[in-house]
């Protein structure tokens, strides 16, 4: 006797992800109106990207009972392995140790969105949910493509931008977080498009979708990231864009690739330098002063000086002022507890710091916002579950699980938002969560993908499909 996992092991890994002899997948089986709500709910986990607003919570919540609620009644259901242990493990000490905490300290010390981090406890059950809905996944993306747009057009300020004043694109609480959606939205749709212009077995219909909406998804992001002059997100995209053109030449003929990024690049900078008053109004004061502090940290200046005096000096634009003295507070925070941070008791000890009377307690960096909570261990700790779902995900492409477009968008997405942290705390706003929750569900979902893995339906399934002779 041969069990139907033994004789998988042998199988090609591409062949994992298609449908299981004599099986009936869960996704397959389930009714029109739960899949309509299942596609709804996984927009509304991406809808950060163009409305800054919690619906992507609810949604996940939803989305992983529905995936629960299936798994639980599988007869074949996917093993949590150690991923899924570590993950949860992860958010078990979290929450154990936020409310130790507020438990033992006179205060109640509750912190300042600690608790957001105990989120990758949905990680693996929101894998499942994407193994559930992955048959619908092509056309949600669509779906989200048609939202991106209508809300790009909606909400366009073309007026105010070539006025040279400052906008807030999309639906966001303020510039910056439409400027980072903008950028991410840019990425997905680069390799949604090059994913149809070279993959000729994909839906038509949709690939004509796409050579018809991303120019000017295109247009519209570019605009508004200039209009939002987001200082840093420029200069996290203007790192990823070459890296973007270098990936796309790999996508297209070398001759016709060549000429369409120097296309490409020529309309950039002739836009930039058409701007280039107004991006040096913007900028300009911020790269002298950050020029200025390099070069005396050059020069032999012990670093806490050099940002002394950067903060006290009046040709320090009050943007960058202020997340010196975020910066100077968050390091002496995390200086004074390095290995496992201060958990939720991190504003008792902020009080403390020398610039504690600067107005904000989001630290503007989202790598000091860990460190501060959870020190070198947490910082450890979560940067090990992020090199298993980039490993994850990689493996599914070079098994042909994934088409190479996905892979890019996953890993240049993760790259472009990995420089935005080091100017704004966008991993604690709706935006990272988001990201946080559909890039590791699809990773998860990988992972299980490469152990041949499914969800069967009901409690009917044959035997014959667990043991063939």
């Amino acid at each position: 006797m041969t069990t139907l996992d033994d004789s998988r092991i042998n199988k090609p890994h591409a062949d994992l992800a298609a449908e299981p002899i004599g099986v009936t997948k869960a996704g397959s089986n389930m009714t029109k109106p739960l899949a309509i709500i299942g596609g709804i709910l996984w927009l509304l986990v991406a809808s950060p990207t163009v409305v800054e607003s919690d619906a992507y919570r609810y949604a996940t919540a939803l989305l992983s009972l529905i995936a629960l609620y299936y798994y639980m009644k599988a007869p074949i259901r996917p093993r949590t392995d150690w991923i899924g242990w570590l993950c949860m493990g992860w958010a078990f000490y979290v929450m154990a140790r936020f409310f130790i905490t507020f438990w033992l300290t006179p205060q109640h010390d509750i912190g300042a969105s600690d608790w957001l981090y105990a989120f990758p406890f949905f990680f693996p059950i929101m894998g499942v949910a994407f193994l559930l809905y992955e048959e619908l996944m092509e056309k949600i993306i669509a779906a989200y493509f048609a939202m991106v747009l209508i809300m790009l057009v909606a909400t366009q300020h073309l007026r105010e931008v070539f006025a040279g004043e400052t906008i807030r694109p999309l639906i966001m609480n303020n510039q910056i977080h439409g400027a980072v959606a903008c950028g991410m939205i840019v990425i997905f749709t680069l390799f949604w498009l090059l994913h149809y212009l070279t993959d000729k077995t994909s839906d038509r219909r949709i690939a004509r979708f796409a050579y018809f909406v991303s120019p000017f998804i295109f247009a519209l992001c570019f605009i508004a990231i200039y209009g939002a002059k987001s200082k840093g997100v420029w200069l996290a995209l203007g790192i990823t864009l070459p890296l973007l053109a270098l990936i796309t030449l790999t996508y297209l003929r070398l001759k016709s690739g060549v000429i369409i990024i120097i296309a490409v690049a020529a309309l950039l900078i002739a836009g930039i330098y058409g701007v280039r008053h107004n991006l040096d109004k913007t900028a300009g004061p911020t790269l002298s002063a950050a020029i200025s502090m390099v070069e005396n940290v050059a020069n032999g200046h012990e670093m806490g000086g050099v940002v002394s005096n950067a903060i006290s000096s009046s040709n320090t634009p009050v943007s960058m002022d202020e997340r010196l003295q975020l910066w100077s507070n968050s390091w002496e925070v995390f200086s004074s507890a390095p290995i496992f941070g201060w958990g939720n008791r991190w504003l008792e000890r902020w009080a403390e710091t020398r610039y504690s009377h600067v107005q904000y307690t989001l630290l503007h960096n989202g790598y000091l916002e860990i460190l501060v909570r959870y020190g070198l261990f947490g910082a450890a700790i979560m940067g090990f579950m992020l090199a298993i779902f980039i490993r994850a995900v990689w493996r599914a492409r070079k098994a042909g699980i994934i088409p190479r477009a996905a892979w890019h968008a996953y890993i240049a997405c993760l790259f472009f938002f990995s420089l935005t942290l080091l100017s704004n705390s966008n991993n604690r706003l709706a935006i990272g969560e988001s990201l946080a929750f559909a890039s590791s569900a699809f990773a998860c979902w990988c992972h299980m993908r490469l152990k041949g893995e499914y969800l069967a339906a009901g409690k009917s399934a044959p035997r014959a499909a667990t043991a063939a002779v």
